[in-house]
């Protein structure tokens, strides 16, 4: 494990957690955006999991559930 991996953990873990007052609130960003973000964190998570970076791809895949969550909300409003 590298210093690397554990910053990154975190940021990518603070970006999760920055989403939790957008799944309590009635308004979700568009269908759009949720989907697009979802690609890109899941390439993202890929990339870290190439580089053997276990704590950010887990913290990566946090950040693609809650998003997953959003768009999931999106679609039922």
């Amino acid at each position: 494990m590298s210093w690397q991996d554990i910053i990154i953990c975190v940021g990518c873990f603070g970006f999760a957690l920055a989403l939790i007052p957008s799944i309590r609130s009635k308004h979700k960003p568009v269908r759009s955006s949720c989907l697009l973000t979802m690609v890109l964190l899941a390439m993202i998570a890929v990339c870290f999991a190439t580089l053997h970076l276990w704590l950010s791809f887990s913290a990566e895949i946090t950040s693609f559930i809650a998003w997953g969550v959003l768009l999931f909300q999106r679609r039922n409003v």
